[in-house]
Order: structure tokens, then sequence, then C-alpha cells
């Protein structure tokens, strides 16, 4: 199952001429083409977040290593930013960058397509945060909360996809 949620030629973060693709899917794409991963991870229907040195609060997740699978990349990742050990329970959909014109200089997704994978996750262990190089803090979020974050906005259709399969 592939499902388009919504198609965005202005993302600010791409600083080029682009198409982005949201799909809700279970089915992942090749290794080759993800790029990135985050997670969905809830204590009820409160979201885990980090407070990142360089955007304020957002889902946990970023670059998936070489080597490395994105359900590996994601289970890192939430541990590095925010202390919490997770397991994944889905693939919960992917959002492909296609960019429209000749590669920007320092471009760092992959060319001309790259993949953002998201999951929902189960939380395992919540550790005492540290703080770390890229995070400053974790929380939990209500849905009224998690809504009025302004990097939510990235993931809104994602997010209430998650919430709802979390809180069933």
């Amino acid at each position: 199952m592939k499902k388009l949620l919504k198609t965005d030629r202005d993302i600010p973060w791409i600083p080029t001429r682009h198409e982005a693709r949201l799909y809700l899917t279970d089915e992942l794409p090749p290794l080759d083409l993800c790029g990135g991963v985050y997670g969905f991870a809830f204590d009820g229907d409160r979201v885990l977040l980090a407070r990142l040195r360089d955007r304020e609060w957002d889902l946990p997740g970023g670059r998936i290593e070489a080597g490395e699978t994105p359900e590996q990349a994601i289970v890192r990742l939430v541990w590095e930013e925010t202390c919490a050990r997770v397991e994944t329970v889905e693939l919960l959909g992917i959002q492909e960058v296609q960019v429209l014109g000749p590669r920007p200089p320092n471009y760092r997704l992959g060319y001309p397509l790259s993949v953002q994978v998201y999951y929902r996750l189960k939380i395992v262990e919540l550790a005492p945060f540290e703080v770390g190089p890229e995070s400053l803090q974790r929380g939990f979020f209500s849905p009224r909360q998690a809504r009025r974050i302004s990097t939510m906005d990235n993931h809104d259709l994602l997010y209430e996809e998650a919430l709802e399969r979390a809180t069933r």
C-alpha cells in the first residue's frame, strides 16, 4: 500500500527547485535512496520530541549512516537525541524529495532523488536525559501542544496518522 498524501514545491530547507511527495506506506524504498529517518514515539497520546541546537523542537531523527538500515538508524538517533530506547512498530510513511534542476553546491541529500523514512516507535526504556552534541532537551507533547510547534508542520499528516494508530 502506498498512498500519496500531499505534494509540496516550496519546502524552505531545500535550497533549490524541487518536488516533495509525502506518502503513507508500508513499503520501504530501495536502501540506496534512503537518506534520513524520523520517528514518532508516544507515551499514551504524548509524542516524544527533541529540542535540537539547530532547529528547536522536532522529531528525533536524521541521516542514515553508511551500512545502516533505516530501522537501525532510527533506534540509534532516538537514543542519541532523547536517551530513549525504542523499537520500531511499523513503517509509517516516506517523503520523496526530487530536485528538478542542477545539484546545488553543498547539497547533502541524495541527488536527484532522496527519501526520508518515517516510523512509528515503541518506547522500551526512558533513561535519564543527557545533553548531547545535537540535542538540549527531550519532552513529551500532547496533541494540542505538538500541533503548535512550527517544525511539526513538516510532519503534520504523518503525525496525525501515527497518533491515531498509537491511541487505538
